[in-house]
C-alpha cells in the first residue's frame, strides 16, 4: 500500500490545494488530509464550518479528512508539524508526506537538516539572539540563517523565511525525522502567492487573498474555489465569526486570571504572564498586540496566548493522549487503515475521554474551542453536533 499524507487548513480549499491533490493522486492508493478544526493556526476562526472544508477537500479527490485537535491546530509551527505527524505516522501504509512551498525543495531540507543535526548550536545561538530581545521568529531566522552560510558557504533565499508554508515544511521535515523516519516528504513548489498576498493570477492566489474575497463579496473568490463556494460564501454571509466579541472574551479571561493561571499555558514562557497582565489593564487586545514592550514575543504568539487563556489550554497537555475525528471520506473509504484513536462516532469519542483522564483534558479543548466557534459565528450546537460527511 502506498499512501500519502496532506497536512493543511484548508482555509477555504482552494486552486493550490487541487494543485496539491492532483499532484499526489496519481501515485496514491490513498491521499490523507490532516487538517485544522474550527480555528487555525493564527488562533483565529477559520472562514467556515470545518465540515465544508474537509468535503471540499474529498470533493477534489482526498480519501478522507482527519481532524487535528485545536491543541496542535492553533499551536507553534514546531506543534504544529509534531501533532499532525502523531496522526500520520499511525495510519497504514503511509509512505510520504505531500506539501507546498514557495522555497526551492534543497533550502528546506537543507535548513530541517540543521535544525536536526546542528541542534545544540542551534539553540545555543537562537537563545543569545533572545538575549538581546530580539523576538522568536528574528532568533530563530538568524540562527539557521548562520548556520546555513557556515555549513553551505551561501546565503539561504529569503522566501524560505517569508513564506509560512516553507517555515511549515522546515518543521514537517524535522517532525517527520524525530517521529516517522519511515515517511519521505514530498514537496511541491508553490506558484503565485510567495509574491505577497495581494498577488493572484487566473489559476491561483494565497488563501489570504481569497478571504478578502469572500469577505468583501467578491465575486473573485469563486475563480479560485473549485468545491464548495456557495457554502463557504453562504456560512460567510450568515455566520461570521465576530472577531470583536472573540478580542472581548479573550481580554476578559486575561484579566480575570491570576498569573499564576496564565504562567501555566501554553504559549506562556519568559515571564510573560507578567507583561501582558500588566498591559492588560490600560490597553484593549489589539493594543497589547501591538504594544511595543510584547514584540520580542510577536504577534501570532500573543494571539495564541489569548486563546489558550479563553479555551484552558496549558502546555502540559501537548504531553497527553488524544482522540479526534474522521470528518470526511469517500464512500468506499477503508477505514482499518486508520489508528485507533481516530474515531468515526461521538459515541467512541466520549468512550475513549470516559476511560482516560489525559484524553478527556485534550478534548476538552475541542470541546471548549468549538463552544467558542459556534458562539462568535452564532451557530447552535456543540463539539458533538457532528456526523461523518461521506462522498
Amino acid at each position: 500500500m502506498r499512501n500519502y499524507a496532506v497536512i493543511a487548513e484548508f482555509n477555504p480549499f482552494h486552486s493550490g490545494h487541487k494543485k496539491l491533490i492532483d499532484s499526489v493522486r496519481e501515485y496514491a492508493d490513498n491521499v490523507i488530509c490532516v487538517m485544522s478544526g474550527q480555528f487555525v493556526q493564527s488562533a483565529m476562526p477559520s472562514i467556515c464550518d470545518k465540515g465544508i472544508r474537509a468535503e471540499s477537500a474529498v470533493l477534489s479527490g482526498a480519501d478522507a479528512v482527519i481532524e487535528l485537535p485545536a491543541l496542535y491546530a492553533t499551536a507553534s509551527a514546531k506543534s504544529f508539524a509534531e501533532g499532525a505527524l502523531k496522526i500520520i505516522s499511525k495510519v497504514k501504509g503511509v509512505t510520504h508526506l505531500a506539501f507546498g512551498a514557495s522555497s526551492d525543495k534543497d533550502c528546506i531540507l537543507r535548513l530541517a537538516e540543521i535544525k536536526i543535526k546542528c541542534a545544540d548550536r542551534f539553540n545555543s545561538i537562537y537563545k543569545s539572539y533572545l538575549k538581546q530581545g530580539k523576538s522568536h521568529n528574528y532568533a530563530t531566522r538568524s540562527a539557521l540563517s548562520e548556520l546555513y552560510r557556515e555549513k553551505y558557504g551561501e546565503r539561504e533565499p529569503d522566501r524560505a523565511f517569508d513564506d509560512p508554508n516553507s517555515i511549515l515544511g522546515i518543521e514537517y521535515v524535522c517532525a517527520v525525522n524525530n517521529l516517522a523516519a519511515n515517511i519521505e516528504p514530498y514537496i511541491i513548489t508553490r506558484r503565485g502567492a510567495h509574491l505577497s498576498n495581494e498577488y493572484y493570477s487566473n489559476e491561483f492566489t494565497s488563501a489570504t487573498n481569497i478571504r478578502k474575497f469572500i469577505i468583501s463579496r467578491d465575486g473573485a473568490a469563486e475563480t479560485y474555489m473549485p468545491f464548495n463556494y456557495e457554502k463557504v460564501v453562504n456560512f460567510a454571509e450568515n455566520h461570521a465569526p465576530n472577531i470583536d466579541t472573540f478580542k472581548k472574551m479573550a481580554l476578559f479571561s486575561i484579566k480575570s486570571k491570576q498569573v499564576e493561571e496564565l504562567s501555566v499555558l501554553r504559549d506562556c514562557s519568559d515571564g510573560m504572564e507578567y507583561a501582558i497582565k500588566e498591559i492588560a489593564k490600560k490597553c484593549d487586545y489589539d493594543g497589547i498586540i501591538g504594544s511595543d514592550k510584547l514584540k520580542v514575543y510577536g504577534a501570532k504568539r500573543l494571539n495564541r496566548f489569548f486563546l489558550d487563556a479563553v479555551c484552558g489550554i496549558k502546555k502540559e497537555y501537548l504531553d497527553y493522549p488524544f482522540v479526534t475525528r474522521l470528518l470526511s471520506c469517500k464512500t468506499n473509504f477503508d477505514f482499518s487503515i486508520l489508528p485507533d484513536f481516530v474515531k468515526i462516532t461521538n459515541k467512541d469519542i466520549k468512550l475513549a475521554a470516559e476511560n482516560n483522564s489525559d484524553i478527556k483534558s485534550v478534548l476538552g479543548i475541542d470541546e471548549r474551542v468549538t463552544d467558542l466557534f459556534n458562539t462568535i459565528c452564532s451557530v447552535s450546537g456543540d463539539y458533538y453536533n457532528y456526523s461523518l460527511v461521506k462522498v
